[in-house]
């Protein structure tokens, strides 16, 4: 990591340009690996979703943000498709914001084909944002292409493949944006050229786009930044500088303003513990920190080199950039610390912040092998090397990959496609059910291998469902939700039969799907459920019921229900009760605006008092031939 004029770069050694190409070349390779081993291409280019992780949920929410910004210019929705209705927001879920873009991207409706094809680029960006920040902290071409290896070795480990596997594509996204944002810093305060600056904001606008909360924690950087080398500049740099917070943040306000709005719609799951931090458990002890980076390859070996990559740093002149990498990868392991110790987030959360801290060092751990392989005369022949090493594990190395895993440069397919029993259940669903009232789905919690494909049930069968969207949602709206053998919240047994006829009821649901023995039990003994189907989805038996009861959306009153979307709800041949009311079985919020104008909206409260979110009733004065109802978000 020594400093080098800015001009020492490709267009000067541009045969490093093929060792880039050969980075995306293999890293292509491995990614398409993702798809299966037999005939991935076709896999990632078809029309079946990726059902691994929470990819269904974000390919679910990405088809209505797109859908919703191609119409009024916003990605916040009202959703009545799932839990009597709930808002689809940046808040939840967040992660589906790539999904946003590829799917806009792609023509802005439900397409499996542009979302896969945006996770194969984004994890195919992955070795050229390490090429980018070993450009930005001054290295040279060729050890650029090393910092490339290093990224393509550190992009497959248990970390980031979780991220991969998991649907993490903004997590993963925002954390390649910092990587290149902190050198490329260090490269504005050495010379203030457009390509840095372009850089900055780049990066800056994707990061934040991405994952804003990884960019908050960057601020504490680039303030102690400022902060240094603002006096050793004049007003053109100070400038440039506020430009590029501009660009980060403005065009993303259209998006952050609902972020801060209903950030208060997520609330903790019950029980789950948030408590203060131990401090000497923070803290810990140097092996401590050692052992966080043992999720990573080689963890010890690549601290060590970082070292000696930064130390080398500092005393050939190239300080900014050093001290840059260590304050940024100090604060990923402070925060992976704290949040550890105070519970806030899983082992996965802190290891995939501990692979962040690891990612800023890799630049000076480049430096620092490069100046190993110096002293035998042969980094460039390496390097060489380690790049036809990628190119057969990315493509020679056989359908299984053995090599390739051995060296924990592969990861899991993903599950591509529903399965046998899933479309079977499908059928079954479309065949006895009709969108005159919901289908009650049991959800679990134990998350099997494609456990949220029911986050697309409402793209295909076109129907609407209580459960099934995330029980981890964190929702107040999805307390309507029959999750680990409990409806709301209450064991399924205590509800006496009366009880679940009045639930029914309230949320119009004529049918059940009991995907445990201990739910199927409980149905079967309610008097109005009747077998339909028995099958078996992913191993597990699965009862289909129907409920012999009035199907209506309509609780009071009469109308039509012609139509439920994330556009807009649509009743014709409306008819008030002897109150002048019409009372639906839909979630109400703020914002909701029905037309004509001189019909009223009002909320009503669950007659149990369970339900922490009222449903809609509307005031009318006589019969109206049509009532349109749009979620105009406030």
């Amino acid at each position: 990591m020594t400093a080098t004029d800015t001009a020492d770069g490709f267009r000067q050694q541009p045969i490093w340009l093929l060792g880039v190409g050969a980075l995306l070349l293999a890293q292509a390779g491995l990614a398409l690996a993702l798809f299966g081993p037999h005939h991935p291409w076709a896999a990632l280019t078809d029309d079946r979703p990726i059902l691994s992780g929470r990819h269904p949920l974000h390919l679910y929410h990405g088809t209505l943000g797109a859908d919703a910004f191609r119409r009024h210019g916003t990605t916040t929705c009202y959703d009545p498709a799932f839990q009597a209705g709930y808002p689809k927001t940046p808040v939840f879920d967040g992660g589906c914001r790539p999904a946003e873009l590829f799917l806009l991207l792609g023509g802005g409706t439900y397409d499996p084909a542009a979302y896969k094809l945006g996770l194969f680029l984004t994890v195919l960006l992955v070795p050229l944002a390490f090429v980018a920040a070993a450009r930005g902290a001054g290295l040279p071409p060729g050890v650029a292409v090393l910092a490339g290896v290093g990224g393509v070795v550190l992009g497959w480990s248990a970390p980031a493949r979780s991220m991969i596997l998991d649907g993490e594509l903004d997590l993963l996204a925002s954390g390649l944006a910092a990587v290149v944002f902190v050198p490329w810093l260090a490269r504005f305060a050495r010379t203030t050229g457009i390509d840095a600056w372009l850089v900055l904001a780049a990066t800056a606008l994707v990061g934040w786009y991405s994952h804003p909360l990884v960019w908050v924690g960057l601020i504490p950087v680039v303030f102690l930044y400022y902060l240094v080398l603002a006096p050793r500049h004049g007003p053109a740099w100070h400038l440039a500088l506020l430009g590029v917070a501009f660009v980060a943040v403005a065009p993303n306000v259209w998006w952050l303003l609902d972020w801060g709005k209903y950030w208060w719609l997520r609330r903790p799951a019950p029980g789950e513990p948030v408590l203060p931090p131990d401090w000497d458990a923070v803290l810990g002890h140097p092996a401590d920190y050692v052992t966080m980076f043992g999720c990573l390859p080689a963890g010890g070996g690549l601290l060590a080199l970082a070292v000696a990559g930064l130390v080398s740093a500092w005393r050939h002149g190239c300080r900014t950039a050093a001290w840059l990498a260590v304050v940024s990868a100090g604060l990923a392991v402070a925060s992976a610390r704290l949040a550890a110790a105070s519970l806030l987030l899983s082992a996965g959360a802190t290891d995939r912040l501990v692979l962040l801290a690891a990612a800023f060092l890799v630049p000076a751990t480049a430096s620092a092998v490069a100046k190993l392989l110096g002293w035998f005369r042969g980094p460039g022949v390496a390097t060489v090397l380690l790049l036809l090493a990628l190119l057969f594990l990315g493509w020679l190395d056989g359908p299984t990959r053995p090599l390739a895993r051995a060296t924990g440069l592969a990861a899991d397919p993903l599950l591509v496609g529903l399965s046998a029993g899933q479309r079977e259940l499908l059928a079954v669903l479309k065949r006895h059910t009709t969108p005159e009232a919901r289908i009650l789905w049991d959800e679990t919690t134990d998350q099997r291998p494609g456990w949220n494909w029911t986050a697309l049930l409402p793209v295909l069968t076109d129907r609407a469902f209580l459960g099934g969207l995330d029980p981890e949602a964190g929702l107040e709206h999805s307390y309507c939700a029959m999750c680990s053998r409990q409806l709301v919240g209450r064991n399924l047994p205590d509800w006496s039969d009366a009880e679940l006829e009045a639930f029914c009821r309230w949320y119009n649901v004529g049918w059940v799907v009991a995907r445990s023995p201990e739910v199927a039990e409980r149905w079967a003994r309610y008097p109005k459920a009747g077998v339909v189907a028995r099958l078996v989805e992913g191993g597990r038996p699965v009862v289909v019921y129907a409920l012999d009861r009035p199907r209506s959306f309509v609780l009071s009153g009469s109308a039509t229900w012609e139509s439920a979307t994330a556009r807009q709800v649509v009743l014709t041949n409306v008819l008030p009760n002897p109150e002048g009311h019409v009372q639906l079985s839909l979630h109400m919020l703020e914002g909701l605006r029905v037309s004509p104008s001189y019909v009223r909206v009002e909320r009503m409260p669950d007659p149990t008092g369970r339900d922490p979110v009222d449903h809609v009733r509307l005031c009318l004065p006589g019969p109206v031939p049509r009532i349109t109802l749009i979620w105009e978000a406030p």
